[in-house]
């Protein structure tokens, strides 16, 4: 893969004719729109060297107006761009399969917040690419928000990022039926034995309680290198998994230590709410958020753009798929 390229406000990027791109905004990503009806699959086989670099500098692309239709183009669209498609394994969220290593998204109830976060960051294998591909779009809300965690990076205090680059983040899971997903759903296996062995492969503490109940405690870095331009970047899970962002009642119904998924400093510690403001208030001025049209492609490079999904009302069908897998350095 190419360099990132650097471009100005100015720049026009030449993708064709009949192309027009949009800079980024606090309503866009990089937008990149034709102006009549073209083979997407052979417009992007002929450009893909420069939309991944335009990738590497932005972050996220949004392609609009392209005829995809369905799961099997975005797949096809998806692999020619970004390599193939790879499986959505140690799950923490409930998908459905329907194309070849593509699924829906998450499908949390649409009156509930998905709060921002990158995907697998949580895992000691994670995807450095991800997009979403919008097959019905909502009738009402049902945005998915970006941000740019670069950015995120520079506007936290010295003093909390010090303090994460030596203690990491610390994740605790509980698999407990009825709540969120059962170990067999994680794993996408059935036998208990082959869980313990993933486990213990990636140096994970955990106590089956029952049958059922799996309680997994492990540590990662806060930081990660990026693979391809080398930047020390802000890749984990602690913001979605901090237990300030529970709904009050599932907190006054579980003990703590049986919540289904939450983070903590990677010595145990409570994060401080003071540090978690300093998310919440970054999220709320500076993310990225637009209404979504039928055949929207948006792709991100998953260690620079976090996600997330705002309620909404109405049927919504975004489909997502990932590739380039990497081990996390620990």
């Amino acid at each position: 893969m190419e360099t990132s390229i650097k471009s100005k406000p100015n720049d026009i990027f030449q993708f064709g004719k009949s192309i027009v791109t949009k800079l980024p905004s606090k309503a866009f990503p990089f937008t990149i729109t034709p102006e009549k009806e073209i083979d997407v699959l052979q417009w992007a086989e002929k450009y893909k060297d420069q939309l991944n670099n335009i990738l590497l500098e932005h972050g996220a692309i949004l392609l609009r107006g392209f005829k995809i239709e369905g799961p099997q183009k975005f797949n096809e669209l998806f692999s020619v761009i970004s390599g193939e498609a790879i499986e959505y394994s140690n799950r923490t969220s409930p998908r459905e399969q329907v194309y070849n290593n593509v699924y829906t998204s998450t499908s949390h109830p649409s009156d509930q917040t998905i709060y921002m976060h990158t995907e697998n960051s949580y895992s000691n294998v994670f995807n450095r690419v991800i997009a979403f591909y919008c097959l019905v779009p909502p009738l009402e809300g049902g945005e998915t928000p970006i941000a740019d965690e670069r950015r995120l990076l520079a506007s936290l205090t010295e003093e909390t990022v010090a303090k994460f680059k030596e203690k990491g983040i610390q994740y605790v899971r509980n698999t407990i039926p009825g709540i969120g997903l059962d170990w067999r759903t994680i794993y996408q296996t059935n036998d208990r034995s082959k869980v313990n062995e993933i486990l213990d492969a990636n140096g994970h503490d955990y106590t089956w309680i029952d049958e059922d109940h799996l309680r997994i405690k492990w540590s990662l870095p806060a930081f990660q290198t990026h693979p391809v331009t080398g930047e020390k970047v802000w890749f984990n899970h602690m913001y979605f998994g901090h237990k300030s962002l529970y709904n009050p009642s599932i907190l006054e119904y579980f003990e703590e230590e049986d919540l289904p998924f939450v983070t903590y400093y990677g010595d145990g510690q409570e994060i401080e709410q003071n540090v978690i403001d300093e998310f919440k208030t970054f999220y709320d001025k500076n993310s990225i958020v637009f209404k979504w049209e039928k055949d929207d492609f948006l792709l991100l490079d998953n260690m620079f753009f976090s996600h997330g999904r705002r309620p909404f009302e109405g049927d919504r069908t975004i489909l997502t798929t990932m590739s380039q897998p990497y081990q996390m350095k620990v």
